[in-house]
């Protein structure tokens, strides 16, 4: 009998840590046991716990579903600044053609600029030499050479004077 007082409050105490341990309660389904699961179950934890990963769940679709609208706006966005972009480019290339004629048909023009100012030079001196010789005709009209000779050289002399200066009159413009 002796044996009996000391193993029953032995058994007891390990029967009523067994039953400690085995009675502790989670609302996690991967922890806990049979008792913690049951528990769970009657107390609706298990329901709540779904409904709150349900919940995340459609926050999260609607995340997603945001994120695809947006993905769909910034192609749509950079679609449009691609056209935008080849239209640039496109202008570009056509301005620097331009830019090519302008740039030949500026030394084209140069080139002629600088042939009229030479032949504007010798039109010049034409000019200049044949004042000279109607000066000195008139000098010679004056000391009575031949009226007819003189006054035919004159003429010829002053046609040959208005075909230069319209010619140089025309390259002035």
């Amino acid at each position: 009998m002796r044996e009996c007082f000391i193993v029953r409050p032995l058994c007891a105490v390990f029967v009523s840590g067994l039953l400690s341990v085995s009675c502790a309660t989670t609302d996690d389904p991967r922890q806990g046991g049979l008792i913690s699961g049951m528990h769970s179950i009657g107390t609706g934890a298990y329901d709540k716990r779904i409904e709150e990963r349900e919940a995340r769940l459609q926050r999260l679709r609607e995340m997603q579903q945001e994120l695809k609208s947006e993905q769909q706006q910034l192609e749509a966005d950079r679609s449009e600044r691609q056209a935008r972009l080849d239209e640039l480019e496109g202008r570009l290339k056509r301005l620097d053609a331009e830019s090519r004629q302008l740039l030949t048909e500026l030394q084209t023009n140069r080139a002629h600029l600088a042939e009229n100012r030479s032949r504007q030079a010798r039109l010049e001196q034409d000019l200049t030499a044949l004042r000279s010789a109607i000066a000195d005709l008139d000098r010679k009209r004056d000391s009575d050479t031949s009226v007819a000779a003189l006054e035919s050289e004159r003429d010829r002399l002053e046609e040959e004077y208005r075909l230069l200066l319209d010619l140089y009159l025309e390259l002035g413009k």
